[in-house]
């Protein structure tokens, strides 16, 4: 499992020193049927040593692995013994990050947002109180409680006029995912100035609730110490800290795709809703007070929009009329750069891990529209994606979230 960096992450804190990867390499790997499957899952769950940045399952086109230097060679003829396909992506993906981190540094000094890189907290926070001051007509700054290490869990209001029903989207609960804060931010910004009638017609439709960083304990986390951490910060047992809050929701929460082993990376939790994070948040969403209309979770990676629920292949609820809406919506997503998108329940496309948000807030409130992005990867997860990839991704998934609500208004589900 990916103890390897719950490691890093406790050297890091003792020496004060930023963790780096220097010629760790990434590769994606073909399992293709269940023998490999399981001898995948093997050196999951029992090496410290190799980084699964995706957990082993045959839903998914590939599995991206990360190897330090001096165990390549190891992994490259443990693979080739099983006839199991693997190809390097990148070399030294130290390099990535590094670019990474230049592309956030480019912003404005007005508190304005660039969308050709990624973001920092402080300034996605500064943008949403320099677009609350500049526009207190519609937006207001909202915040759904604290996270373990004292940071507001921040979000941003767009509302013009009373009586409308709530639009929820989150974002960033994967501390290592830089790319979906972004995604919503952008989102936000064409709710609240774009000319586009479509983003009009949906910011003046319903009331947005946009959270660009569930976890900000965990993103800063993956700013300044760890790239590769995914939970948060809160400690668990004995020395052990986080847990992976997309497992943490009580929706037949540890029942499966998670672990309850307290040092993996994909640790469900101590209990259902463990976490401050998760818990303060449930509690907003309880009080907002307004019908929902609409709930989607945006997260890295795979490509696919996951319809709830994971715990069962049966169409519940209105999972039939999602499953059109979302085919035809990923059609529209795929128009402007030819993105392909998967669509379908957590256990026919992906790796069917219950706990989840979106399946919580389906059985909660049961707004019509309940679904959960896994954003683009082109070759390389979100964690390592090139900043050149960051404003294709935004725009092509506001071409999605249109494309849901014009689909769903046409079979009157909206």
């Amino acid at each position: 499992m990916l103890t390897k960096i719950l490691f890093c992450g406790l050297i890091s804190l003792v020496l004060s020193e930023k963790v780096r990867y220097d010629n760790y390499t990434l590769y994606k790997i073909r399992p293709q049927n269940e023998n490999h499957l399981s001898f995948l899952n093997a050196l999951f769950e029992s090496s410290n040593d190799y980084e699964f940045l995706n957990p082993p399952s045959l839903n998914y086109d590939y599995i991206s692995l990360v190897s330090p230097p001096g165990l390549k060679n190891d992994l490259e003829h443990s693979l080739s013994k099983r006839s199991i396909h693997s190809e390097v992506i990148l070399e030294n993906i130290q390099e990535a990050f590094d670019a990474q981190l230049y592309s956030r540094r480019k912003r404005s000094i007005r508190q304005e947002l660039f969308w050709t890189g990624f973001q920092t907290l402080e300034d996605i926070n500064a943008w949403i109180q320099y677009m609350t001051e500049t526009h207190p007509r519609v937006v207001s700054t909202v915040v759904a409680g604290k996270s373990y290490e004292g940071r507001n869990i921040t979000g941003i209001k767009i509302s013009r006029g009373s009586g409308r029903q709530a639009f929820v989207l989150e974002g960033g609960s994967i501390a290592s995912d830089w790319v979906s804060p972004v995604i919503l931010t952008y989102i936000a910004n064409q709710l609240i100035t774009g000319e586009d009638n479509e983003a009009k017609k949906a910011s003046e439709d319903f009331d947005w609730y946009i959270f660009p960083i569930l976890n900000p304990d965990g993103y800063e986390y993956t700013q300044d110490e760890v790239r590769l951490w995914r939970k948060n910060r809160a400690p668990t047992t004995g020395r052990n800290i986080g847990t992976d809050l997309t497992k943490n929701w009580n929706s037949h929460w540890g029942a499966s795709g998670g672990s309850h082993t307290p040092s993996a990376a994909n640790f469900v939790g101590l209990g259902p809703f463990s976490e401050p994070e998760t818990r303060q948040f449930s509690d907003y969403l309880l009080n907002i007070n307004q019908a929902m209309a609409g709930f989607l979770s945006f997260g890295s990676f795979g490509q696919k929009l996951v319809i709830p629920f994971a715990h069962t292949d049966d169409a519940l609820y209105n999972f039939n009329d999602m499953v059109t809406i979302g085919r035809r919506a990923m059609g529209s997503l795929a128009v402007k750069y030819g993105t392909m998108y998967q669509v379908g329940n957590s256990r026919a496309v992906s790796d069917g891990s219950t706990g989840a948000i979106a399946d919580w807030v389906k059985y909660r409130f049961n707004p019509p529209i309940a679904a959960s992005f896994l954003l683009r990867d082109s070759g390389v997860p979100p964690a390592i994606l090139p900043a050149r990839e960051v404003l294709p991704s935004c725009e092509e998934t506001f071409d999605a979230l249109m494309a849901i609500l014009r689909e769903a208004r046409f079979i009157d589900v909206l």
